[in-house]
Formats: C-alpha cells, sequence, structure tokens
C-alpha cells in the first residue's frame, strides 16, 4: 500500500496543474466491500488497492467520470458531482450498485482536515501503532523517507511539495526527527510551519515536537509554533 502511495506522488507530480488554486480541489474516496481485482478509474487518474478502497486527490473536475473495472471489464460508468474543497465518500458494489455516502469538508479555518478516509485529524490524534481508518500506524522507513525527500526535491512549487508530504503522511507515522529532515527541503518558514502544524496528528513522539522549534529562523514564527504546540497540549 505504500509503495502505491508512493507511485501516486510520483503520477502526482507530473499531472498537477501549477497554476489552479490549491484549495480549488476536490477529493473522491471509493469502498467497494466486495472481494476481487478491481482498479478504478477517475478520469485520466486511476487507482487499484487490496484493502477495496480507492483514493483519488486534487480532483480538478467537477463532474467528473468514474470507471470500475473487474479483471479486465467494465463494471461501471458514471459522471459524478463533486464539489470543490470537500471529499466525496461513496461505495460501489456489482450487486447494489453506486452509493453516495458522505461529502466532508476538506480544510477547517484555513488546514486540511481529515484523515485518511472519513475522520477530522484534529480529533482523532493517532498514536504509535494506531491508526485511524487502518492505513497508518507504522513509522516511515528510511527509504521512504529517503524517496519522499527527493520528490520533494524535484518538486517546483509550495503546493506540490506540500501535497506530497500529506500524501506520505496518510499512509505513515513519523518521529520529530523524520519531519524535522522534511521541514529542511522547505524553502520558506511559512512553509515549514503549514506542514509542521498539519503533521502533528501524525507524529509518533509527539513530546518531543518543541526540538523543531530549531528549524525556523524567523523569532516570530518560532513563537508562533511554540503556542501551537502549547494548545495541544492544554
Amino acid at each position: 500500500m505504500r509503495k502505491m502511495l508512493f507511485l501516486f506522488a510520483v503520477l502526482l507530480q507530473t499531472t498537477i496543474t501549477f497554476g489552479q488554486n490549491a484549495r480549488s480541489t476536490s477529493e473522491l474516496f471509493i469502498e467497494i466491500p466486495d472481494r476481487g481485482n478491481y482498479v478504478v478509474y477517475v478520469d485520466n487518474e486511476f487507482a487499484g488497492s487490496s484493502y477495496g478502497r480507492f483514493r483519488f486527490y486534487d480532483i480538478r473536475n467537477s463532474f467528473a467520470t468514474v470507471v470500475v473495472m473487474k479483471d479486465n471489464a467494465e463494471l461501471l460508468r458514471k459522471r459524478i458531482n463533486v464539489s470543490m474543497n470537500t471529499r466525496l465518500l461513496a461505495s460501489y458494489s456489482p450487486r447494489t450498485g453506486w452509493r453516495n455516502i458522505a461529502t466532508l469538508n476538506l480544510y477547517d479555518r484555513g488546514q486540511y482536515a481529515l484523515d485518511n478516509w472519513d475522520r477530522p485529524i484534529f480529533n482523532n490524534t493517532p498514536t504509535p501503532g494506531q491508526g485511524s481508518g487502518g492505513d497508518y500506524g507504522e513509522l516511515m522507513t528510511p527509504k521512504e523517507l529517503n524517496e519522499l525527500v527527493a520528490l520533494i526535491k524535484n518538486a517546483s512549487f509550495f503546493d506540490e511539495r506540500k501535497k506530497l508530504i500529506r500524501i506520505a503522511l496518510k499512509s505513515s507515522l513519523v518521529t520529530t526527527d523524520q519531519l524535522s529532515t522534511i521541514l529542511k527541503e522547505l524553502r520558506y518558514d511559512s512553509e515549514r510551519l503549514e506542514v509542521a502544524k498539519s503533521a502533528y496528528p501524525f507524529i509518533a513522539d509527539q513530546k518531543n515536537m518543541l526540538k523543531l522549534s530549531a528549524a525556523f529562523s524567523s523569532y516570530f514564527t518560532k513563537q508562533d509554533f511554540i503556542d501551537f504546540i502549547d494548545k495541544q497540549k492544554s
């Protein structure tokens, strides 16, 4: 599953539209409970999953075309309406058809607000070995960290780098040392602050988060980060 997420991150690098605002996208998550070899297409992107959950990020077409394949046979072709800045949760079964389950807001007070399925990340902070939704919980390996850093280095814009980090954190917890390595690849304090705050729920050793204040060169940004950590502890 992690390898697929990193492959998706590579594909994201080549397909992202740089000129559009990162806050004008949507997401589509589809669950297929029936066993089988399924592949799901949404417009020009596709995903496979051995767990029956298919995640599509950065959908920019309000009316997207969904195609469900099983063993190279087309089972469903459907146009759906996905509202901007939302995540649509849906399910499909050859027996019962397509169902829209829920529509969730992607952002809360300007920050990305959802975990890797249907829960608000700031209300359901995972602990080491416990993911909300079951796909993360293990620490990112050194190899995975190196792969992520390489992707970040090749990204041209912060929106792209931020999305690569977000995708990686959906499948792994990270340590403060690993996050420090990631933050070093960002160019400005404002970028590092945004990523550090959004990564908080996915930190395995949250008691060491204050060490990350050294990543900020500006006194005011450093104080902003310290205040943020203080609020999480209260």
